[in-house]
C-alpha cells in the first residue's frame, strides 16, 4: 500500500468507486473493521488495530495529501482547485453543467482525509512514552464537578461470638464520600489549507497531526503526573480537604531519608504499608504494593534490587558485640514483585519551580512505591475525541481552508485513597 501506484491499483480493484476505496484505507489504517465501524475499548476509548487479514497497518509515510488529492478528485481537478495561480475553477464546466461525480469524489477525499488524520492522532496520543494511566485507573462520570464518590466507611472488627439464641450483632453503616474536583478540557485543533495539500508530497500533514495527538496527552499527563507526585492535592474527604502525602496525621505516606540504596530501602516503604490504619476505626488497611516510580538515576539500582532472584546482604552485629559482620545469601522476596516505571517528565515536575521545586539531585533521588489502580483514579467526562469539519463555500473561497481537525478530551486526577502509596525521598 506505498505510493500512489499502489493506491491507483486500490481504487481500479474498486472499480473506481471512491467511497469503496476510502474505506478500504481506513480499515488497512487500523481506524476501521471491513464493515467500517471504528474499534472501542474498555471505557469508550477509540482504538487502532490490526487489519482484518494480519497484515501491518498502513503507516504515516505511506500517504500524502497531495496523492490522495489526486487520485479521489483528479490530478486536473487538483491543479483546478488548489493551485492559488489556476486560471480555471474546480466547479467550472464546459457547458455541460456540474457533474455530480465532482461533489462526491470531493466529499470521498475528506472522508479518508479526516480518518487518516485521525489514525495519526490517535498514535499520538498512544505514544508508549507517557505513564499516566499506569499510575491511575479510569472511571467515566456524567459531571463536571461536585459529584460525590459515593461509598461505606469501613466496619471495622466488631464481630462477635454468638451464643445459641442470641441475636447477631448488627454492623453500624456508616456514610463516607471523596468529592470530585472540577474537570478540565484540553484540546487543540488544525486546519488542512489548499496550499497544504498541493505541497503536501511527503506526508508532513500527517507528522502534524501526529503532533496534535502527542500535545493533547502530553498537557493530560503533566496533570496526571502533578497530582501523582503532589504537585497538586484535590483530595476531599467527608468534605474535608488534605494534603496527599502526610508525615504526621491520619496516615503516614511521606518517608524522608529513604533514599533507594538498598534491600532496607525497599523494606523501609512495606512497613510503611504494614503499618497503615483506617482513621476511622483504628484497623489496619490490607494494601499489596505492586509498583514502584523512580527517577533516571536509580532505574538501574532498581532493576537490580527488584529483578534479582537471590538477595544478599551483610548482618551488621550489634553495638558493642563482639560478633563477625557475616553476608547472608538467600532467595529475594522482590524478585518480580514490582512493576518499575520512569519517565523524564516525572523528573522535570519534581525539579520545575512550579513543581516540587527541587533540586536536580535531590529530584534523582525521589522514588514512589504503590498499589497499581487504587491511590488515584482519572476521572472522564470523555476519552480523546477526533472532530473534523468541512468548511463551507464561503470559508473555503476566503481562507483556503480544505479540513478542520479537533482533538479534545475532558477529565481530572482525582485522589481515592491516599494510603495505597508512599513517597519516599533521598
Amino acid at each position: 500500500m506505498r505510493g500512489k501506484i499502489a493506491l491507483r491499483n486500490l481504487l481500479e480493484d474498486h472499480g473506481g468507486d471512491r467511497a469503496a476505496c476510502g474505506a478500504e484505507l481506513l480499515h488497512f489504517a487500523g481506524l476501521t473493521d471491513r464493515n467500517g465501524n471504528r474499534y472501542y475499548g474498555r471505557h469508550g476509548r477509540q482504538e487502532l488495530r490490526d487489519p482484518a487479514d494480519g497484515a501491518p497497518r498502513l503507516a504515516r509515510d505511506e500517504w500524502s495529501l497531495r496523492n490522495l488529492a489526486e487520485e479521489f478528485i483528479g490530478e486536473d481537478a487538483v491543479e483546478r482547485w488548489m493551485n492559488p495561480t489556476a486560471t480555471r475553477s474546480l466547479m467550472e464546466s464546459g457547458g455541460a453543467g456540474i457533474p455530480p461525480s465532482v461533489f462526491s469524489n470531493i466529499n470521498a477525499f475528506t472522508g479518508v482525509v479526516s480518518g487518516l488524520m485521525e489514525v495519526a492522532i490517535l498514535e499520538g496520543y498512544q505514544n508508549p512514552m507517557f505513564i499516566g494511566d499506569k499510575l491511575m485507573g479510569t472511571e467515566s462520570t456524567r459531571q463536571f464537578e461536585g459529584r460525590k464518590t459515593i461509598g461505606v466507611s469501613r466496619v471495622g472488627d466488631v464481630a462477635e461470638e454468638r451464643q445459641p439464641g442470641m441475636p447477631t450483632a448488627r454492623a453500624k453503616i456508616g456514610e463516607r464520600w471523596i468529592t470530585q474536583p472540577r474537570t478540565v478540557e484540553n484540546s487543540l485543533a488544525i486546519e488542512v489549507l489548499q496550499e497544504t495539500v498541493y505541497l503536501d508530497l511527503t506526508g508532513d500533514v500527517a507528522r502534524e497531526a501526529n503532533d496534535l495527538g502527542t500535545w493533547v496527552r502530553y498537557r493530560k499527563e503533566l496533570r496526571q503526573i502533578d497530582a501523582f507526585i503532589g504537585v497538586t492535592n484535590n483530595y476531599t474527604y467527608k468534605g474535608t480537604s488534605y494534603n496527599s502525602y502526610l508525615t504526621t496525621g491520619s496516615w503516614i505516606n511521606d518517608k524522608t531519608s529513604n533514599e533507594l540504596v538498598t534491600h532496607e530501602n525497599i523494606k523501609n516503604a512495606e512497613i510503611l504499608f504494614r503499618d497503615m490504619t483506617d482513621p476511622e476505626t483504628g484497623t489496619r488497611i490490607l494494601t499489596n504494593p505492586n509498583a514502584i516510580l523512580v527517577q533516571r538515576e536509580y532505574l538501574d539500582r532498581a532493576t537490580a534490587l527488584l529483578g534479582s532472584p537471590n538477595l544478599t546482604y551483610q548482618q551488621t552485629p550489634e553495638l558493642g558485640s563482639t560478633a563477625i559482620r557475616r553476608t547472608v545469601d538467600g532467595p529475594s522476596v522482590y524478585a518480580g514483585k514490582y512493576e518499575i516505571l520512569e519517565s523524564p517528565l516525572v523528573y522535570e515536575r519534581i525539579d520545575a519551580a512550579d513543581g516540587l521545586n527541587q533540586s536536580s539531585a535531590d529530584a534523582a533521588k525521589y522514588w514512589w512505591m504503590f498499589e497499581k489502580g487504587k491511590p488515584l483514579v482519572y476521572v472522564e467526562n470523555w476519552p480523546l475525541r477526533v472532530q473534523t469539519a468541512a468548511p463551507g463555500q464561503v470559508e473555503m473561497i476566503d481562507r483556503g481552508i480544505v479540513l478542520y481537525v479537533k482533538a479534545d478530551e475532558r477529565g481530572v486526577p482525582m485522589w481515592r485513597e491516599p494510603r495505597a502509596v508512599v513517597r519516599n525521598k533521598g
